[in-house]
């Protein structure tokens, strides 16, 4: 790979990505030159080994989790990719809100684990490109940053024993990326916090309290929120008043079976 000089970090543009991608997927061994790259400066406090560490170790996560050709539990794969990607990443600001950061990461350090993760096998499908991160500036499209978003945005620092407690619940996919993440109401710490104690409020099981996938069920309440967030300054709330809206908002709605 090409080197990127101490105190910046690599960033990948769309259309670079998208030919690296394209090229590879066709069987032509493609790979990214000084030219190719783009930077960022970071400072002397972060390094690009982190990248490495934090890729190696998804890599030893996704080969115990699918040993011996088994598909990847994905449930178990999210929540402990999400803090491991958190903890050895320990991004900068800057950095964790840049696309070409994250393209990047995925196209160059983290592409195995990504097809891993998201391919179809079934259907001989590749891991969709917006999963790398190409098609779009919005990081929350790049499988490496909603994982990582997942960690930093539930992140509980009061909680001493694990500040990723929340994060590494058996939350489904949708609900934190239709529900938390993509909504604009999601970046609400305190209410992302909530809801994912109200959804899901055993610890140790998937088990939910609204209906997961019936319309009727979870995906109401996300509209409520949206409406209720042009009233509700859901920023300046605290935990207890948001478990009460949520509480006064899902009465009439379907709930999941035990």
């Amino acid at each position: 790979m090409a080197d990127v000089a101490k105190g910046f970090a690599p960033t990948l543009s769309d259309e670079t990505a998208r030919d690296t991608i394209n090229a590879r997927r066709a069987g032509k061994p493609r790979k990214l030159l000084a030219g190719d790259l783009g930077k960022i400066e970071v400072g002397n406090e972060w390094d690009v080994s982190f990248v490495d560490n934090a890729c190696n170790g998804l890599r030893d996560l996704i080969e115990t989790l699918a040993a011996d050709g088994a598909k990847v539990d994905n449930f178990n794969f999210d929540r402990v990719a999400c803090s491991l990607l958190h903890r050895e990443l320990r991004l900068p600001p800057k950095l964790a809100a840049s696309d070409g950061f994250w393209r990047w990461m995925a196209v160059e350090k983290a592409g195995d684990v990504i097809e891993k993760r998201m391919r179809n096998p079934a259907k001989g499908l590749h891991a969709a490109r917006a999963n790398y991160g190409i098609g779009s500036r919005d990081i929350s499209q790049n499988r490496l940053a909603i994982l990582w978003l997942r960690a930093d945005m539930l992140y509980e620092e009061v909680s001493a024993d694990n500040p990723y407690h929340l994060a590494e619940r058996f939350l489904h996919t949708d609900f934190f990326e239709s529900g938390i993440l993509r909504p604009r109401y999601g970046w609400c710490r305190n209410l992302a916090r909530t809801l994912v104690r109200f959804q899901y409020p055993d610890k140790n099981s998937k088990r939910v309290r609204l209906h997961s996938t019936d319309r009727r069920g979870i995906r109401e309440l996300y509209k409520k929120l949206r409406h209720l967030h042009s009233v509700y300054a859901f920023e300046f709330m605290t935990e207890p008043e948001l478990w009460d809206v949520l509480e006064k908002n899902s009465r009439d709605l379907l709930q999941a079976k035990s």
